[in-house]
């Protein structure tokens, strides 16, 4: 059963190794049911984004996909996701976190990305990204490196987000 791990738990500071298609998913032999247990559990915790770290695998994948998406409107696992050119514009907008529940922060990020992925057959695929998307791609592959959104933000900001969310 997948559960997300939520901050500070060490997966999530932690830097991911590449996919590899031949070892698979650890823990999991079939790779069809794994990529739909974690869409389900990432839409089950009303996310538009879910990194394999926050599932406690440090390996380079995640789900991605919103109805209102230009390109992932369907959730679909990003196998070993890079970032081949961004914007010199940047957006600041509002972010959240699956591991980091109720705490949203303002986070400056490019507002387009050139972006490559493998899907489930190991093919490598390229698509352009912009707005929420390209935003959403670049937070999920912050994971990937070990960076959580909040050390995006100043230590003022952050305290602020963590505040607010306690109020709650």
């Amino acid at each position: 059963m997948l559960q997300i791990y939520l901050h500070p738990a060490q997966c999530l500071t932690t830097k991911s190794d590449p996919f590899n298609f031949e070892q698979g998913v650890p823990g999991h032999n079939d790779l069809e049911k794994f990529e739909n247990d974690m869409v389900k559990l990432m839409i089950s915790s009303k996310g538009i984004g879910l990194a394999a770290n926050q599932i406690g695998i440090t390996k380079r994948f995640f789900c991605l996909g919103y109805e209102s998406f230009d390109v992932f409107s369907k959730p679909v696992i990003i196998w070993n996701p890079q970032i081949k050119t961004s914007s010199e514009e940047t957006v600041v907008d509002l972010e959240g976190c699956l591991s980091f529940p109720d705490i949203w922060i303002k986070v400056d990020r490019s507002k387009k990305v050139t972006v490559t992925w493998q899907n489930m057959k190991g093919e490598t695929l390229m698509q352009h990204l912009d707005g929420m998307e390209s935003k959403c791609f670049q937070h999920e592959l912050d994971h990937h490196d070990g960076i959580t959104f909040n050390t995006r933000v100043s230590k003022l900001k952050w305290d602020m987000a963590q505040k607010k969310a306690l109020k709650k």
